[in-house]
């Protein structure tokens, strides 16, 4: 290893030990009791406009795809970083240091692979952006199973308190610390604004932009007509409880069968890995034609290529959209 090399390897061990300790200096001061306070408060009267965009800019993004809504709404940033915060506390570090890594990745790939300027300048763009959107669905899909895996259980809970004669707005801040997160820090977040005097309706509503999974705002939705026309909300909420539990076992029927195609996926795109990293290990001179030469650099680049555009189709066609 060269100094140059070794100087540079220094030099990322230590920005990567810088980082960690400011993560953990941030974690520290976050945690005092002032910083909590503020914290809380912020959550709790964050702006109903700013949540009201948010949701515009996500649901933009549905139908034409990130770059589409992204040209008709400049906030779409903004919308989505809001998103992250209320799916992962910590997904903007997360999804940051994916970026970080897939560049990194990009950038060492020419040092073994002789690639046109064009191509290592596309992998430097590309890399990091699939990273980015891989991650980021990731969490939010990550947020939205623990969010319904509990939210039959807690509606149950909610039903029992209403039923013993506990009005609701007394028993959300309840439910926040019997439930698992991400569901108790939910309505941790809703009983908070509503013990600092905010209105139920106007919690209902932030929470429903903030979280936007359909089963949570049938819940909202129920105790918002319950509030206008009056009835039996524990027997409404009782059905909801089951309607949501069924939509559970409708999903994971989905997932059971699709199941074959996921792995399908995830074996052609170990099987180049794995034989490329046998035959360098068994017969290098073999494999290192497509390293070192021209003609083998267009073969290997077709070759990824053509093992995406596959992986991309499947996936498309094995995932059904079962967020509705």
């Amino acid at each position: 290893m060269s100094l140059v090399d070794l100087a540079t390897a220094a030099g990322f061990v230590c920005v990567l030990i810088l980082g960690a300790m400011l993560m953990v200096w941030q974690d520290l001061r976050s945690e005092r009791p002032e910083a909590l306070i503020r914290a809380r408060m912020a959550a709790a009267f964050r702006s109903e406009k700013e949540g009201v965009a948010a949701l515009d800019a996500v649901q933009a993004s549905t139908g034409g795809g990130w770059l589409g809504a992204l040209a008709e709404r400049p906030d779409l940033l903004g919308a989505k970083l809001a998103r992250l915060r209320t799916v992962a506390p910590r997904g903007a570090t997360v999804v940051g240091a994916g970026a970080v890594a897939a560049l990194l990745v990009a950038l060492a790939v020419p040092r073994f692979v002789s690639l046109p300027g064009s191509v290592q300048l596309l992998m430097a763009i590309v890399l990091p952006a699939i990273a980015v959107v891989r991650l980021y669905r990731m969490l939010v899909e990550r947020f939205r199973q623990g969010f319904l895996a509990s939210l039959p259980d807690a509606i149950d809970m909610i039903v029992r308190a209403v039923r013993a004669g506990i009005p609701v707005m007394q028993v959300i801040p309840v439910a926040a610390e019997e439930c698992p997160p991400p569901l108790g820090r939910e309505f941790k977040r809703m009983g908070d604004a509503l013990q600092v005097g905010m209105d139920l309706e106007e919690v209902l509503n932030a929470a429903m932009k903030r979280v936007q999974i359909a089963d949570f705002s049938f819940f909202c939705v129920c105790l918002l007509l319950q509030r206008e026309t009056g009835g039996q909300l524990g027997e409404t909420l009782e059905n909801l409880a089951g309607i949501v539990r069924s939509r559970r076992e409708i999903r994971q029927k989905t997932r059971a069968l699709t199941a074959e195609s996921r792995i399908t996926v995830k074996i052609l795109a170990a099987v180049p890995v794995f034989i490329g990293g046998f035959l360098y290990v068994s017969n290098r001179a073999y494999i290192e034609v497509l390293f070192y030469t021209q003609t083998g650099n267009y073969v290997l680049m077709a070759s990824v290529i053509s093992i995406i555009v596959g992986i991309v189709i499947i996936n498309k066609i094995g995932n059904l959209d079962t967020s509705r």
